[in-house]
């Protein structure tokens, strides 16, 4: 109990910070609302993954996988929108959509990655092993030799560390945002009306 609180403390501080350098962000829009949608993704992503972890589960389920990708993509989507219509007007490139949503989930992921390396270190010091001992269950599911095991083991070994952890979990957020924003963006551009510019001459 005493590490959950420590956890949330930690975390607090942490959002704390970040809202603190979002308020001297005020003069950049795009990174003004980057940081607030990313600062809720990340809340709501790290609620969802102590639940889990709270619930006993060290390898995600499916269904948790999609609920993770739903809050991404509707996130992505609320926010680009959002910031397409009351800061540039009702008008956004695809690149600049695309930005839009990445550096959401850099944010997002940076918030995880310090949840995973509180989580791996002060909640739960055994983390690490207990990814190796779920990694070695599967390898003997596979059926795969002792001696191929055994290299695969080491090796992960190497890198199952809780700063390689939770530098894993930021890479993966960045690379899911710029996958889903590849394709959200598609759909929520809308290049400024060519008309607009000859209406305003016009009046």
């Amino acid at each position: 109990m005493a590490r959950i609180l420590t956890f949330f403390s930690n975390l607090y501080i942490f959002a704390l910070n970040l809202k603190l350098t979002n308020m001297e962000n005020q003069g950049n829009p795009m990174l003004k609302h980057t940081m607030n949608y990313g600062l809720i993704m990340g809340v709501i992503l790290v609620i969802v993954s102590l639940v889990t972890y709270l619930f006993g589960v060290m390898k995600t389920p499916t269904w948790v996988n999609i609920i993770n990708y739903a809050i991404i993509i509707a996130i992505i989507v609320w926010g680009t929108i959002k910031y397409r219509n009351e800061v540039l007007g009702g008008s956004i490139t695809y690149g600049n959509a695309l930005g839009f949503g990445v550096l959401i989930t850099l944010f997002a992921g940076i918030i995880v990655a310090v949840f995973t390396l509180l989580l791996a270190t002060v909640i739960d010091p055994d983390y690490a092993d207990k990814l190796l001992v779920m990694a070695e269950e599967e390898m003997v599911k596979t059926g795969i030799p002792d001696e191929q095991m055994e290299m695969a083991l080491d090796m992960q070994k190497k890198f199952m560390t809780p700063v390689f952890i939770s530098l894993s979990s930021l890479f993966g957020m960045v690379l899911m945002g710029f996958i889903f924003s590849l394709i959200t963006s598609i759909f929520l551009k809308k290049e400024k009306s060519p008309f607009a510019g000859s209406n305003e001459v016009m009046e």
